[in-house]
């Protein structure tokens, strides 16, 4: 007859303590520091006032800027006389549009240049190479100011010497005032400018654009590992089907990669949500930039700073989240 073990030679009884423990540990820090940090606020006379962010906030926002009316929780343009929470909360919808427009088109763009770079033709996959290199070697900001900068503001006036510039057909139209796509052409103040459609600052064009064409270099490399981890025979296979190499790596190949990179796919959207906050060097009034604006004013530096903390937290959890359904939704039945 078997006898049951001393605890102290129990695998699981052991496991389920030190999983206990672990817990203890944590939380008596947590404890201690929380405990810390109260008696260092007493000393130091801070006390934490949450009201600022009822007061006005007084300042403006470039361009027009969409909030929250926390009375009627409503969106409405921002004003100046609105509250800071408003302000704050103007800045959060302008991160997560430049979240949104971002990863949207990083993606794009890094899942055409990672199978550039597996092309069998030579000068496709080297500029595809130096597409890759180029970007991630060089600064997120400085790619940034030369968006802005070089680009953007360099960009014509819209006047009858320096007409705008019309691409896809007249689909998208582009001065140093910004970027618009659809709408139409109207003289106003003697220029020609686009009105209705989508309107983009030239701010907020050159931080997309920036964001977007930096970590889809990322995405390319992650795209390229995902292609190579696919056996080698699926391709084979489609083209011995009669599928041409851009239908197989369409239909057979990409469907098999996406399930394969979602885990490191994340981590750079991620990383675009949060880089946009890099938006202070160019003046673009995304969340950071606004609550830098709040705490400068109200001289509430920790409130300020505690909500863009807790703000980048739930971006970045809800973001996990999203990818996790996408991919328990994408995996195959019993993995």
């Amino acid at each position: 007859m078997l006898t049951k073990p001393p605890f102290w030679r129990d695998a699981r009884t052991l496991t389920i303590l030190a999983q206990i423990f672990v817990v203890v540990v944590v939380a008596l820090a947590l404890l201690g520091a929380t405990t810390t940090l109260r008696r260092s606020f007493i000393r130091h006379n801070i006390r934490l006032d949450w009201s600022v962010f009822s007061q006005p906030a007084g300042f403006e926002l470039s361009a027009l800027q969409w909030t929250l009316d926390l009375d009627t929780l409503r969106v409405k343009r921002y004003e100046p006389t609105d509250s800071n929470a408003e302000a704050i909360i103007a800045g959060l919808i302008n991160t997560i549009q430049v979240a949104v427009i971002g990863i949207a088109l990083a993606t794009l763009v890094g899942v055409v240049v990672g199978a550039a770079r597996l092309s069998p033709n030579w000068l496709v996959a080297r500029m595809a190479l130096g597409y890759v290199e180029a970007l991630r070697n060089t600064p997120l900001l400085v790619q940034l100011f030369f968006w802005y900068f070089a680009i953007f503001l360099q960009l014509p006036d819209g006047s009858s010497s320096h007409p705008p510039l019309r691409l896809l057909g007249g689909l998208v139209t582009l001065t140093n005032s910004g970027l618009a796509i659809g709408g139409t052409l109207v003289e106003r103040f003697g220029r020609m400018m686009a009105e209705g459609g989508y309107q983009l600052t030239p701010e907020l064009a050159a931080l997309v654009i920036g964001l977007a064409v930096y970590t889809s270099a990322f995405i390319a490399e992650i795209v390229r590992g995902g292609i190579l981890a696919v056996s080698r025979g699926q391709m084979e296979a489609a083209r011995s089907l009669g599928l041409t190499h851009r239908q197989g790596l369409r239909l057979i190949i990409l469907p098999q990669v996406f399930r394969i990179i979602i885990p490191p796919l994340g981590n750079q959207f991620l990383n675009l949500t949060k880089n946009s906050s890099l938006a202070l060097g160019i003046g673009y009034a995304e969340l950071l930039t606004t609550a830098n604006t709040v705490s400068s004013q109200s001289f509430r530096s920790l409130e300020a700073f505690t909500v863009v903390t807790l703000a980048y937290l739930v971006l970045s959890l809800t973001i996990s989240g999203v990818l996790n359904l996408i991919r328990l939704r994408l995996a195959l039945p019993g993995a």
